[in-house]
């Protein structure tokens, strides 16, 4: 699914390695998993201003949001 994401937005490879390290060191904690990962990318990147934070559920539930750091 992670890879498929990469393929959809455009992105290099390993662009979402957070997502794939948080869902090797932890499993899917479903909702929880994006502030986990979002974490991880905060304390990689340090201060940023725009992310899209997604999220895909069940069935055909996705979720996004765009965070602005002002």
């Amino acid at each position: 699914m992670i890879t498929a994401c990469e393929d959809a937005f455009g992105l290099a490879r390993d662009s979402l390695a957070e997502a794939r390290g948080v869902l090797r060191d932890f499993g899917n904690m479903s909702a929880p998993s994006v502030l986990f990962v979002l974490e991880r990318v905060m304390a990689r990147t340090g201060p940023w201003r725009r992310a899209l934070l997604t999220a895909l559920g069940p069935g055909f539930t996705a979720g996004f949001v765009l965070l602005e750091n002002r």
